[in-house]
């Protein structure tokens, strides 16, 4: 067994480390310490290389891997982005909800949600205080102005009813009927041309098997024009129009068409309304 002053001759004795040229056995630096420095030395040498190591997990670029209560996206911004994804999925639903009643006016059928609802005041307008014959001046100014609203003496003074135009002059061969025809027909002379009722901007215009040329306008105030059976569209989706601006040819195209007649469909917030409580076509 060792003893101490064995132990401590041992640790004071004098080495020598030394590294020489593998070739011709030079020496090129050297030095002498005892073997308590020179552990001394290895221990310190360690200690700082773990402690620069340490420092660089805990405070480098990797230190949120480490940490328990770390949250790499804040709550806050978390909270801003549930709620603008719950913003845009409110627009998505809206959308594919108004793209749904869309489609199903083309099929001339109504929406589900119109049925269930009473249909609003504004379509049992008063007939007899609407001018429904405009004057070549007020012809002009409508290509001017983008709306011509007035209004309309109605139980909800906060209504603003706006003034229509016909889109043709004829002969009303079928009425509106919320059942089974939701809209009117409408017999013309040949090529007839169809103007905008109200200013707006056109959402469809294209063929379909059943109504063949179609063109529909959005209008403000939540209305919305269909003209059907048409031989040629004037108007292009994207365009904006004027009250009284032509938009298409009275025509006889689509499976349901019987010979050359518009139909016309008025809907206010996607309720159909019987458009003759809104104009006159004759």
């Amino acid at each position: 067994m060792i003893s101490i002053k064995d132990l401590s001759e041992k640790l004071n004795e004098k080495i020598k480390i030394s590294a020489s040229d593998p070739v011709n056995f030079r020496v090129l630096w050297s030095f002498n310490a005892t073997r308590t420095q020179f552990y001394s030395a290895i221990l310190v040498l360690i200690l700082a290389i773990g402690s620069l190591s340490a420092l660089f997990v805990l405070k480098g670029p990797f230190s949120h891997y480490f940490k328990k209560d770390d949250v790499s996206i804040e709550r806050s911004k978390l909270q801003e982005q549930y709620k603008e994804i719950e913003e845009l999925k409110a627009k998505i639903d809206a959308q594919e909800k108004y793209m749904r009643s869309l489609f199903t006016i083309l099929e001339g059928k109504v929406p589900e949600d119109s049925l269930s609802e009473d249909v609003p005041e504004t379509a049992n307008l008063d007939t007899k205080t609407l001018v429904t014959e405009p004057t070549e001046n007020e012809k002009e100014l409508s290509g001017k102005v983008k709306d011509d609203l007035r209004t309309n003496n109605s139980k909800k003074k906060s209504t603003n009813v706006p003034f229509f135009s016909s889109p043709v002059k004829g002969v009303i061969s079928q009425d509106f009927d919320l059942v089974n025809h939701i809209g009117i027909d409408v017999i013309t002379p040949k090529d007839k041309t169809v103007i905008a009722c109200l200013s707006g901007t056109v959402i469809f215009a294209s063929y379909t098997q059943k109504d063949g040329y179609v063109i529909i306008i959005e209008h403000s105030n939540g209305y919305l024009s269909v003209y059907k059976h048409n031989k040629a569209l004037l108007k292009k989706v994207g365009s904006k129009v004027f009250m009284n601006d032509p938009i298409a040819i009275v025509g006889n195209t689509g499976e349901n068409s019987t010979g050359p007649h518009l139909h016309f469909e008025l809907w206010y917030q996607q309720h159909p309304v019987d458009p003759k409580d809104y104009m006159k076509f004759n």
